[in-house]
């Protein structure tokens, strides 16, 4: 027996590409750093490494630009701009210049959200956008981080090999983002609520396999990493606390997800934590924004 045949018949979600993740964008930004009226820009270009997380994972970007502080695309950027996949929309606000930076950065969002609910994310963290107050609460936010469960092209990889990538094998990065954004809405509707955190620990466990064992197949450089998705909904409100003594922070093997792996001392998790929740954007049940962590290389 073949072994798509066989994976076929063990693994119903083989080959099937859910219709309500067809299509998915990030908001991206320069690795910039906002406190009060201090802005820190570490570079004025996209970071090479977050350029091709988000590429792998989205099929859209947009890059907020502003009449004040003009960061100029680069060579990477130039080139996904005129392939479509990056837009550099203006948002220019008076006052205090760093004050304006974070309020276009959101208010793109904010946009895009109204126009298309559920679509787009954020893209948050040390390497893009950092914004020290003002966007979300403490405790009011859920997060899910896959521990050493995903592979992310390194830093120096051709955009143009990243992108022939996620159109062949489409199916299964598609299959991770969909597990990710149901996870709130179907454990919020479920009436064995330990039964289905079981059931999508189990899938989201499969979907990092997959991609794993393709990631070791690619013929450029891959990093094993984390993958972090933030919802604005605490965990309590989702999934409390069940029978068999659920707890927040409470780390789940994904066993399929390390065997395929199969890197020294690396085991692949799943943690549940309390997080920030978005303080005045009404969001549906989908992660609002994402970010990661390199590991270790992936072989």
């Amino acid at each position: 027996m073949g072994e798509a045949k066989r994976r076929e018949q063990i693994e119903p979600n083989f080959g099937h590409v859910p219709k309500k993740a067809n299509y998915r964008g990030l908001v991206v930004s320069p690795p910039i750093e906002i406190e009060g009226n201090r802005l820190m820009a570490k570079s004025s270009n996209l970071d090479p490494q977050e350029l091709r997380f988000a590429l792998l994972f989205w099929d859209r970007l947009v890059w907020p630009s502003s009449r004040f502080i003009h960061f100029a695309s680069g060579p990477d950027e130039t080139f996904l701009e005129s392939a479509g996949i990056l837009n550099r929309t203006e948002y220019t606000f008076n006052g205090d210049v760093a004050q304006g930076i974070a309020k276009g950065h959101i208010q793109a969002y904010q946009d895009l959200e109204r126009t298309e609910p559920g679509v787009w994310a954020l893209a948050q963290g040390e390497n893009s956008f950092l914004l020290k107050e003002g966007l979300a609460d403490e405790g009011n936010g859920a997060l899910i981080e896959l521990h050493r469960a995903i592979p992310i092209p390194k830093h120096d990889v051709p955009l143009a090999e990243i992108l022939e990538f996620r159109q062949r094998r489409r199916d299964e990065l598609v299959l991770l983002r969909y597990q990710l954004e149901s996870f709130v809405s179907e454990m919020e509707s479920a009436e064995d609520k330990a039964l289905a955190l079981q059931k999508h620990i189990a899938a989201l466990d499969e979907a990092c396999s997959n991609l794993l064992a393709v990631g070791k197949e690619w013929q450029f450089p891959v990093y094993l990493s984390n993958l972090k998705a933030s919802f604005s909904l605490t965990p309590a409100k989702f999934l409390p606390a069940v029978a068999g003594g659920w707890k927040i922070g409470e780390c789940y093997g994904l066993t399929a997800a390390t065997a395929v792996a199969a890197v020294a001392g690396a085991v692949s998790t799943l943690e549940i934590k309390a997080d920030y929740g978005l303080r005045t954007i009404k969001r549906p049940t989908s992660p609002f924004r994402y970010a990661y962590l390199i590991d270790q290389e992936l072989r």
